[in-house]
């Protein structure tokens, strides 16, 4: 979650032109975005649909933003400025303990009741390069307040493990709209406090300089024309974004001239359908052949967490950052399609998380299941964690304790 610095406010609120009144008229439209941009996406939104969710004109906006990007920011201010209170009020703890509790709790509330509190993490690619840096550092900083706080209150955890557990609690809040499923806000609450507390309680090894690192990944380039389409399409998309990347950009990466490349595919949508499907379907068939020699549920739940943590930390690891940022500019058919093979997936972690622990619902355990495909796909996307040595094993006993917590209390 983001925090909130002085450099960032004076510059974001820029291109806002506010009274007293047009100040609460402000709020009320980026609250409005925020919705809208989490529901449908940045780039699927347009200001006369942020208007009508107000009962305003799409003109009418432009008296209060100078366009769709500043409403962004602002969207995306008004979430620091809550965590920055949460953060306050949790201060107000007299033990380290109890200061991580309540900051904790704040987040479980904010998150589970407004899904858009996340919408900085899959919209933040469409901030200019200095509000991204901005935005990443006070994720930093949350990150490293709840790692102050869990040596406060855990002297034997040490400095680069509670970065690392830091990082995956704020991860796994990060993903509540994927969490949530059709769980009310109250068990939402419930579900994503146990997985925290598994989270921060994690005893993970003090690896040795023999500790393996994941394999570093060599993006070859492929010999088949549209296999270089595609192969040089998901770098584009990992690293820009669907919208932001152009088809004469995907020729040049892919070395050959735009009307070469509109022999092999018919458009950009075409590429990143191929590319996600690709990606979905490929899972299922590495997992099948993982669970093929489980002989048992807890066999079946190590097998599920090392191959998709394998996946993420491969050279098909961005696939499901596309997956998880880009699906919902398909066409709806097209997304539905991907989310039933992912819910096919997710089916495979339920079953085994249920055999396992027999007081848990479908929905309980889908909820666990997604709050650890969540962090590992997260932690796989950041440079500095997914590079330490022993990360993998870290990972596996982080996402063991998040789809069985000990607290949890049954319904």
């Amino acid at each position: 979650m983001p925090r909130a610095t002085a450099t960032r406010s004076d510059a974001g609120t820029g291109g806002t032109r506010s009274s007293v009144k047009g100040g609460r008229r402000t709020e009320q439209i980026a609250r409005a975005a925020a919705r809208l941009f989490q529901d449908l996406g940045y780039q699927n939104v347009s200001i006369d649909q942020i208007g009508a969710a107000v009962g305003l004109t799409g003109p009418a906006v432009y008296r209060h933003f100078k366009g769709k990007h500043d409403i962004l920011v602002q969207a995306l201010m008004s979430q620091v400025r809550l965590v920055d209170e949460l953060a306050a009020r949790a201060d107000e703890g007299v033990t380290a303990q109890e200061q991580l509790d309540l900051f904790l709790a704040g987040l479980g509330d904010l998150t589970a009741n407004g899904d858009e509190a996340t919408l900085w993490r899959r919209e933040q690619r469409h901030l200019e390069p200095a509000e991204r840096d901005e935005f990443l550092a006070d994720f930093a900083t949350n990150r490293d307040r709840i790692a102050a706080k869990v040596m406060a209150a855990q002297p034997k955890v040490d400095e680069r493990t509670a970065e690392l557990l830091g990082f995956a609690v704020l991860a796994m809040y990060s993903n509540t709209p994927d969490i949530r499923g059709t769980l009310p806000s109250d068990r939402l609450i419930d579900i994503q406090s146990a997985v925290a507390a598994a989270i921060i309680g994690s005893k993970l090894p003090d690896h040795g300089p023999e500790a393996v690192t994941a394999p570093h990944t060599v993006h070859r380039r492929p010999a088949g024309r549209r296999e270089r389409i595609l192969e040089a399409s998901a770098g584009l998309f990992d690293a820009r974004g669907f919208y932001d990347v152009r088809i004469d950009d995907i020729a040049k990466a892919s070395e050959m001239s735009v009307a070469t490349l509109y022999q092999h595919v018919s458009g950009k949508t075409e590429v990143l359908r191929a590319i996600l499907e690709r990606g979905a379907e490929g899972l299922l068939y590495v997992t099948a052949d993982a669970l093929a020699t489980a002989d048992n549920p807890h066999q079946a739940l190590d097998a599920l967490i090392r191959t998709y943590i394998r996946q993420a930390l491969g050279v098909h690891g961005r696939i499901m950052h596309i997956l998880a940022t880009d699906l919902l500019y398909l066409p709806d058919d097209e997304q539905a399609a991907l989310r039933e093979t992912q819910r096919e997936y997710v089916a495979e972690w339920v079953d085994a998380i249920c055999a396992l622990d027999g007081d848990l619902s479908a929905a309980d355990a889908r909820a666990l299941a997604q709050s650890a495909i969540g962090v590992i796909t997260d932690v796989s996307q950041e440079s500095r964690l997914r590079e330490r040595p022993g990360i993998a094993e870290d990972l596996a006993i982080l996402a063991r304790a998040m789809v069985l917590p000990t607290g949890l209390v049954p319904q």
